[in-house]
């Protein structure tokens, strides 16, 4: 088994042969993004590359702990996924205990730790860069936070954006929903946000799911101009959002780098280097100016 923070060396282990994707939302243009990276990164390597995921177009984690079980009992090389909740701890540990290379991608502080790498942008720090581009508006901004859950990334996000809006004068958090990370759940939850809280201003969140119901929302309430989403990335009705006036400004990321990423690091791993648990992808705040050419660059 390799620690975190140590690794083989080069002459006693065998190179990774097979790697299983088990994408969290694999009809969801960021992570289809992230999927085809980790294919082609892996097709580089020599390693053949297998992806799983739920087909409902919901974060199922039943099912992708499911998968992740059975690519242990297939013996698989790595293993690969987004560990949504703390329940994914034991499983991903369980596959390293079974001599598999094991990498997370956006796993939350505490929800990564059975991993030897985690690649992504930290949830806590999403929150105080969407707080920082929040706070430079004239006014009280008053937030309504959409979070996948209480715990992981949701819990993550949640903290880090009360924690940086304490710090400012004109930003504060009113409430927080859950979605599950469901898109069919988004406009629901947006409608009760601005019902019971109508003084509201700001919707936030770090789910890509997220953006369209809060834009209907919005939209149906006719509060176009007077309550804006802060969104995570340009899939998903981002984009659309900064045209119609109903996005402020997107949170975006390198996705197809850390699909790159994370299999680079693993194959660098196996073959006896040490690196850092964390390797963060790049994160930037965008209105409309110049975010074609970072999506052209693959960021979302």
């Amino acid at each position: 088994m390799v620690l975190i923070g140590t690794s083989l060396t080069a002459a006693q282990a065998a190179p990774i042969k097979s790697i299983l994707f088990v994408n969290p939302l694999p009809k969801y243009p960021a992570w289809r993004l992230i999927g085809d990276c980790v294919a082609k990164e892996a097709q580089a390597n020599n390693i053949a590359a297998t992806e799983s995921g739920p087909t409902d177009g919901t974060l199922n984690t039943t099912m992708m702990m499911q998968q992740v079980q059975q690519g242990i009992a297939n013996e698989v090389g790595a293993i690969v996924t987004f560990p949504a909740t703390d329940g994914f701890m034991p499983l991903l540990q369980q596959a390293r205990d079974a001599g598999i290379m094991v990498g997370t991608l956006y796993g939350a502080a505490g929800t990564a730790t059975g991993s030897q790498v985690n690649v992504g942008a930290n949830f806590a720090k999403m929150g105080e860069v969407m707080v920082q581009a929040i706070a430079e508006r004239e006014g009280q901004q008053n937030v309504g936070l959409m979070i996948q859950g209480p715990t992981g990334a949701g819990k993550a996000y949640a903290e880090g954006f009360e924690a940086a809006a304490a710090k400012t004068s004109n930003v504060k958090v009113i409430a927080t929903v859950n979605t599950g990370d469901d898109a069919n759940k988004a406009l629901d939850q947006a409608n009760a946000l601005l019902i019971a809280h109508p003084e509201i201003n700001v919707i936030a969140s770090h789910m890509g799911t997220a953006t369209q119901g809060a834009a209907a929302a919005i939209k149906a309430k006719d509060l176009v101009g007077k309550v804006v989403m802060v969104a995570n990335g340009a899939a998903g009705g981002g984009v659309e959002g900064l045209d119609d006036g109903t996005v402020y400004k997107l949170l975006m990321q390198d996705m197809c780098g850390a699909g790159t990423q994370i299999v680079a690091s693993l194959v660098k791993i196996n073959n006896g280097e040490t690196l850092p648990q964390q390797v963060d992808v790049g994160i930037q705040m965008f209105g409309k100016d110049g975010i074609k050419d970072y999506i052209a660059k693959g960021w979302q």
